[in-house]
């Protein structure tokens, strides 16, 4: 059952931008919205979904809440996979539109 919901996370073009974009560093859910051209609240689900699987890390400060990336395995598995073709394909498509 969390393989489905690792792969369906992961088939999101808006939840792998904000994997790319977190692995520049922790960003608050307002950097996130801006980035994605999305509504704050559409941000934040997607990173809550990020978040239950594991792949962040969440850190309230105030109001605001900062996220990066749990596990810098993550952002290696998805540099090794840029490097199967197929796979590649996809994601730059993805991460383009």
């Amino acid at each position: 059952m969390k393989l489905e919901k690792i792969s369906k996370a992961l088939s999101d073009k808006n939840r792998l931008k904000i994997i790319e974009f977190l692995s520049e560093g922790q960003k608050n859910v307002s950097s996130v919205a801006d980035k994605l051209n999305v509504e704050e609240n559409l941000a934040s689900h997607h990173l809550r979904v990020l978040s239950a699987l594991g792949f962040l890390k969440s850190d309230k400060k105030g109001r605001e809440v900062f996220y990066k990336i749990n596990d810098t395995r993550l952002i290696a598995l998805l540099r090794d996979l840029k490097k199967n073709q197929a796979f590649r394909e996809i994601l730059v498509k993805s991460l383009e539109e």
